[in-house]
């Protein structure tokens, strides 16, 4: 997973239908269309990833936090295309949520090592 390139992408992404909206100037369709691609691919990579760590999770309000994420991945993927730089401005934004939780699941409670560290609070070691 090359994070440099996504976090470019929706930089690029964003910057260019926060452009488009606030000067009315829409961008050349080619750009629209390869910055959709490539943000609902990053999306779809990250889901993925994302899914298969958080597969074996406990329940609870991490669980729910990884669920939710993959929702609205799933939801963003779903839109309706546009066919404007308006397509790009809530995708970028999910793929910057879902590389957050893959580069640092510690911050929501997906990490192998939190996991096996809490599985050992409590655990046998700990009884008696």
């Amino acid at each position: 997973m090359d994070s440099a390139t996504i976090r470019r992408d929706c930089t690029e992404a964003y910057d260019l239908a926060l452009t488009s909206l606030t000067e009315g100037v829409e961008p050349p369709a080619a750009q629209v269309d390869r910055l959709r691609e490539a943000l609902s691919g990053h999306v779809r990579a990250l889901a993925d990833v994302i899914s298969a760590g958080t597969a074996d999770a406990a329940p609870g309000p991490m669980r729910d936090v990884a669920t939710k994420a993959l929702t609205l991945a799933e939801e963003a993927l779903a839109q309706s295309v546009q066919g404007s730089a308006m397509d790009l401005m809530v995708t970028p934004q999910v793929a910057r949520i879902m590389l957050l939780m893959h580069e640092e699941p510690q911050v929501f409670d997906t990490s192998p090592e939190l996991r096996a560290l809490l599985g050992r609070v409590g655990g046998p070691a700990d009884a008696g």
